[in-house]
């Protein structure tokens, strides 16, 4: 390359030297040789004029050969070449997302980690992550019943523990009342609770056919779809049971964790959940303060076998249909002239309370966590209280991570698909629960 600079360099300097000359001598611009000059400047300056060509031809190929070289040992990447900010979003990033899962290509799934919220792992697509999360609310319980947070790092949360005082303030000494100063006081934050999202993975297989008939003519839609739908119900199922009986040490805190809430309705030793009353029923919620249950997030989390239980109670009366009872009638009915109703006539509630259901909450042998699954002493069969107190903190972003080998031989790829959250207690007074 510096051979052919240097000729270039040689021969436009001996071509200025030339014009120079010619003008010295003529007085004529420069650019007047061709139709003033005598026939052998004409023929020296056509002469350096092809040579200069030549040379510059010569260096422009030299150049292309040595970036087309540059091309073959590092490949441009497809993702480099947009520079919007929303370049994770649309058709055109998925399109790209998808051939480089069909290809294998590991060095543009991880260019395309940069358009992520993080660098450990490939971004999935923006369209198909607003699926998953979709879909995840839609499957996870808890999710739609809590406070659901969305934070970019571990936290710590300061809690208020205490409030101030309030006083009377008297217009003059001889008020009623009046004799007690008033003593300033502060809110008192005493408790803090650590905020640190557990690291969760998806698995979803896809063939190298499914992908191939993915990125034809609309289908990368359905596609993603395809696949959010995987991941999310997966997910979800985990994040529920963790959201619900989670250790709170090293997984998130599940609000139906044994021995976590203070405010109980003991129904005995390892007691069988057969032996529920309505009388049960009414003190658990009677638990909990009035100013939670006024909470329009107020409700029950119980399972199916609860739900069942508690329909299943009937009163011990005895009178006549007129009188709007009979012997043996269910106490809890979703009829409007259901006289001893707990739910007052309104459907879907129990004792005037909705409720959810979740498939974690112990309520069987095998669902406890006991030996073997047996119900154990203070496992929690039912929990009510304002869930405005029960908040999740989603890691922000959904990473992935491609592996096109371990399943080359069946002509699949594997996407792992990864979520971080994490789940807390933020006032135990606002819960009240029925255990064993």
């Amino acid at each position: 390359m510096s051979d052919e600079l240097n000729e270039i360099q040689q021969i436009t300097h001996q071509y200025r030297k030339s014009l120079a000359a010619f003008e010295s001598r003529t007085g004529l611009a420069p650019q007047l040789v061709d139709t003033r000059g005598v026939g052998e400047e004409k023929e020296k300056f056509a002469k350096m004029d092809a040579d200069l060509n030549a040379a510059e031809l010569i260096a422009q190929n030299r150049a292309l050969e040595a970036r087309l070289a540059k091309l073959e040992s590092q490949p441009v990447l497809e993702s480099r070449a947009s520079q919007r900010a929303d370049r994770a979003s649309g058709d055109e990033y998925a399109h790209r997302w998808l051939n480089a899962m069909m290809g294998g290509r590991l060095h543009e799934l991880r260019a395309q980690s940069a358009l992520g919220t993080d660098s450990s792992g490939a971004a999935i697509p923006t369209d198909m992550e607003r699926r998953i999360v979709e879909l995840m609310y839609q499957t996870n319980v808890i999710r739609q019943i809590s406070v659901v947070n969305t934070i970019d790092s571990k936290r710590k949360i300061t809690v208020e523990s205490a409030l101030p005082t309030t006083y009377k303030v008297a217009e003059s000494a001889g008020d009623p009342g009046t004799g007690t100063a008033a003593t300033l006081s502060f809110p008192t934050f005493g408790t803090q609770i650590s905020v640190d999202p557990t690291t969760y993975v998806t698995a979803v297989k896809m063939s190298l056919e499914f992908i191939q008939d993915s990125i034809g003519a609309n289908g990368i839609g359905s596609a993603l779809d395809y696949v959010a739908r995987k991941c999310a119900m997966s997910m979800a199922m985990k994040h529920e049971e963790q959201f619900t009986i989670g250790d709170g040490s090293g997984d998130p805190q599940g609000i139906a964790l044994n021995g976590l809430l203070t405010q109980v309705e003991d129904l005995g030793a390892t007691a069988a959940l057969s032996t529920l009353t309505a009388d049960n029923i009414i003190n658990t919620v009677h638990k909990v303060n009035p100013a939670y249950r006024n909470s329009p997030r107020f409700r029950w989390l119980f399972s199916d076998e609860f739900l069942k239980t508690a329909r299943k109670l009937k009163t011990s009366l005895a009178g006549t249909s007129s009188a709007g009872y009979t012997d043996q009638s269910y106490i809890w009915t979703p009829g409007t002239n259901a006289v001893n109703s707990l739910t007052g006539g309104v459907p879907a509630t129990i004792y005037g309370v909705p409720y959810s259901i979740s498939p974690y909450i112990p309520s069987v042998a095998g669902t406890g966590s006991g030996a073997a699954g047996a119900i154990a002493n203070g496992d929690v069969y039912a929990v009510v209280g304002d869930f405005n107190y029960f908040e999740i903190f989603d890691r922000t972003g959904i990473e992935s991570l491609v592996d096109p080998y371990s399943n080359a031989i069946n002509r699949q790829t594997t996407l792992y698909v990864y979520s971080r959250t994490d789940s807390r207690c933020m006032n135990k007074a606002a819960f009240a629960a029925i255990t064993a």
